[in-house]
Formats: structure tokens, C-alpha cells, sequence
């Protein structure tokens, strides 16, 4: 502990962001890196140069390190994730693509540790910092004998990475890897009696699903654990990471489709008109939620009414009123089984106050308007915000 406060106050900029339900953040403000992990990772070790970080897990046996290499080190980023993995004497293959216009690399390899003979198995991604221009390569791995049983885990600390502002609103790199956007497909939605034409990528809901299932993998760990609730929090959080630009044309061609609507509600009452649109849109789909594990409808899908909940739903309308410029917030209750939706918008009706914006509630599973939820749910006391990226 000693070491680590030494290291918060004085060397690495290293900060850890705590809301009052929120998981943890660990992030470096100098080079301009954040890892949204899965709960329970420590930081056991630091260099005094700032350059070099190993984490730990407090249940997990994962371990995860970072190493930056200042600006102008390597040409290129994967001839840093070259130099770790040499350095390692590990076996493993690397490959580069583009991801947000940037190269990145990622690699699987497998090491042994000098004087131990456990043999060790992992993943690896490696990126160029824009804030500082340096390259920071990450690696995640276990004993080799368990990898196949944590590498969902494992992939999840990885993608969790965020390089740059825009990216909490971005598929992480390893999704990206997976799931190229390459070609969109045409959709067509009704809403308020207007048919609307829109595109979604072509791999949307086999993105979404491989985000959901891995994130749903890493969720049931904690199901008995003292920080559940952060873990709820981040797993609804990375799903909306994932879908939120996989909208961008659906949020732009119901907004313009529905505008002249919108333009004839009165002064300041604009958007509450288009949320009110939307809910009662989101409120006639079919109820069927997705018959797996995970339990959870991917928004691609949600978006096409091909069955969703309250969860999908409530969370579908927060990614397309956040496109809006409208901040909003999912709330979620264990106690109640259910979800619904927040938004900072005027109007009378119940809310729910987190961190100083008084969020005006929408159920998305009953005819209501906007402010009216059941009665039997109105304890405002067993409901969690997920705040969204």
C-alpha cells in the first residue's frame, strides 16, 4: 500500500475514479490511457520511471501488465509488442489492423516465468498513445493449465482499454478485431406512424452477442460477491460501448424523420416530445427475451423489434437520447428484476437524483408516459445507476 500511495502522489499520474456505485477506473493522465476492468484487479508492483505497471487479481489467478514505451522508442507499435514478447522469450503471433484509423496489434503467446516451471498463456494488444505519442502494450495472462477456463476474462481486460476520449463510445479493440465494420445493411423501423429507413453495420448483433456473452461470462463471478453491484454497472456499461456507434445512422434518420414533430412541441418541451415518442415506440415491442445464459437482447436486434425486455429497451433508448446530446442513465434493481431509463429532461413526474442531475424516469414495458413508473417500484432506495460512458 505504501508503494502504491508513493506512486499515486508522486510518479505515475495514476488515478482510480470511484462514483458512488461505479467500478473502478485505473488510468494514467500523462500518457493518456484508461483500463475499465473487471472488479477485484490491484496494482501489486510500479517501475519509479512511471513506465511499467503489474496488476493482480484479488480472486482471479489473472495477471496483467503494462508497459509504455515513450514516444519515438519503435516505428512501429508491433515491434513493441515484439520487443515484450522477446523480452518474455515467449512464443506467440502477432497481427496488425486498423482500428479507428490507428494500426494496433494484437497477440496470443504463451511464456514461462525464469525459476518457474508453470507455463503461462495470455493475450496481448498494443496501441500508439495520441495524447502523448508514446506506445503502450498490455498483456493479460494465466497459468497455462487454466487459460482456456479465464480467457473470457482475460479478453475482457483487454478490450476494456480506452486511449482517447471517443473511444468509451467505441467497440474495444479485441470487438474490433473480431468484428470489422465492413459493410452496413438496410433496416426499415416505424415509429409514431412514420416508416423510417436507416442502415447498421452487417455484424452488429454478432458483435453485440460476442460483447454480451463474454461480459455475462465475467458478471457471474461476482454474483456473490461484496461488489456485485459494480460489476452489474460495468457489465451494462461495455454494452452500451460496444452499440453506441454501431447506431450513429439509426439515432441520425429517426431524429430527422421525426423532426417536424419535434419542431412543433413548445419551447424547451422538444426533446421530452421526442423521448415520449420513443418510449411509447419501445413499449409496443414483443416481449421475448433472447433464450441463452446471458439473457440479454442485443440493441441491433431491440432496434428491429425482434424481442427485448426492459433491460434492452431501456437501454436502447439511452443510446439513441445520448445521440441527442441528453444525458441519461439505466437504472437497474436485483430486488425488483427489472430496468428502466432516465433522463435529464423537464416534466413532472418520479425521479431519481445521482451525482446532481435529477433524472426523470421512463418504464419501457407499460403504456405510461414519461415520469410514471409502478408504484410497487417506486423505492428509489433499491435502484442502481449505471452511469454511462
Amino acid at each position: 500500500m505504501k508503494l502504491f500511495k508513493t506512486i499515486f502522489a508522486a510518479i505515475l499520474s495514476l488515478a482510480i475514479f470511484c462514483g458512488a456505485v461505479s467500478a473502478e477506473l485505473f488510468s494514467s493522465s500523462h500518457y493518456g490511457w484508461t483500463l475499465d476492468l473487471p472488479e477485484g484487479f490491484f496494482l501489486s508492483d510500479a517501475t519509479d520511471d512511471g513506465l511499467s505497471y503489474f496488476f493482480e487479481h484479488d480472486f482471479m489467478k489473472v495477471r496483467l501488465a503494462i508497459k509504455i514505451f515513450p514516444r519515438g522508442k519503435f516505428q512501429r507499435n508491433d515491434l513493441a509488442m515484439e520487443d515484450t514478447l522477446n523480452k518474455l522469450r515467449a512464443d506467440g503471433e502477432i497481427d496488425g489492423f486498423l482500428w479507428r484509423e490507428r494500426q494496433v496489434s494484437v497477440a496470443d503467446f504463451s511464456f514461462q516465468i525464469p525459476g518457474n516451471k508453470t507455463a503461462q498463456s495470455g493475450w496481448g494488444i498494443s496501441a500508439s498513445l495520441p495524447k502523448s505519442g508514446a506506445d503502450i502494450v498490455v498483456i493479460c495472462y494465466a497459468d497455462s493449465e487454466n487459460s482456456n477456463d479465464v480467457q473470457q476474462f482475460i479478453i475482457s481486460a483487454l478490450d476494456s482499454i480506452v486511449i482517447e476520449e471517443s473511444d468509451w463510445r467505441k467497440p474495444g479493440i479485441i470487438t474490433s478485431y473480431a468484428f470489422p465494420t465492413l459493410q452496413k445493411k438496410d433496416i426499415a423501423i416505424q415509429i409514431d406512424g412514420k416508416n423510417i429507413f436507416t442502415k447498421i453495420p452487417a455484424e452488429a448483433s454478432d458483435s453485440a452477442n460476442f460483447v454480451i456473452d463474454r461480459e455475462f461470462s465475467v458478471l457471474t463471478l461476482y454474483s456473490a460477491r461484496k461488489n456485485w453491484k459494480e460489476a452489474w454497472q460495468r457489465y451494462y456499461r461495455l454494452i452500451f460501448r460496444e452499440a453506441y456507434s454501431r447506431m450513429d445512422d439509426a439515432a441520425l434518420d429517426i431524429y430527422n424523420a421525426l423532426g417536424e414533430k419535434i419542431l412543433n412541441a413548445e419551447n424547451g418541451g422538444r426533446m421530452l416530445e421526442l423521448a415520449r415518442m420513443l418510449l411509447s415506440w419501445v413499449q409496443d415491442f414483443q416481449y421475448n427475451r433472447r433464450q441463452n445464459s446471458s439473457d440479454f437482447n442485443d440493441l441491433a436486434s431491440v432496434l428491429q423489434d425482434k424481442g427485448s425486455d426492459c433491460d434492452s429497451r431501456s437501454l436502447l433508448l439511452c443510446v439513441l437520447m445520448e445521440h441527442y446530446g441528453i444525458k441519461s442513465e439505466l437504472f437497474i434493481s436485483r430486488e425488483y428484476s427489472h430496468a428502466i431509463c432516465g433522463f435529464d429532461l423537464p416534466g413532472k413526474g418520479a425521479r431519481i437524483k445521482v451525482d446532481g442531475t435529477n433524472y426523470l424516469l421512463c418504464e419501457t414495458t407499460a403504456h405510461v408516459e414519461p415520469g410514471l413508473v409502478a408504484q410497487e417500484h417506486s423505492d428509489t432506495g433499491k435502484w442502481i445507476g449505471v452511469d454511462l460512458p
